[in-house]
């Protein structure tokens, strides 16, 4: 009896330090906070949402995230009511996912965020760095 209560708790244990699935955090996700001025060690809090033209406009989505299947990364800001901006903050960055740390790369800037928490609506990341090139 006690070797089968040992073998379950070392199972969840060990289940609980599984990676995050890559295929789970692709996607289109919203934060209620400006990415903007982003910080290190700042929470970061995303809600999965499907993407249509006008969630940065007027009063949709504040700011953020496309985590592309072809690796590109997109940092999204609310334009108001213009339609013509381009809610994109930089065009070039790629994304990678190794064990919980995803790792964002492009000309202006280069970020760590640690993923806390996944689920398939929500994501909480903790800013490990960000650096302006």
């Amino acid at each position: 009896m006690k070797s089968s209560t040992l073998i379950l708790i070392s199972s969840i244990f060990l289940l609980s330090f599984k990676g995050s699935s890559g295929k789970k955090i692709i996607g289109h996700w919203t934060s209620e906070v400006d990415l903007y001025d982003m910080k290190v060690n700042d929470t970061l809090i995303f809600t999965k949402t499907k993407y249509t033209d006008k969630l940065y406009q007027w009063a949709g989505a504040l700011a953020g995230i496309e985590l592309a299947p072809d690796k590109s990364f997109s940092e999204y800001h609310n334009v108001l009511c213009s339609s013509e901006s381009s809610p994109v903050r930089f065009s070039d960055e790629r994304w990678t996912l190794h064990n919980d740390i995803i790792t964002i790369t492009g000309n202006e800037r280069e970020a760590d965020w640690r993923i806390m928490n996944i689920t398939n609506k929500k994501m909480t990341v903790v800013v490990l760095k960000i650096n302006s090139k």
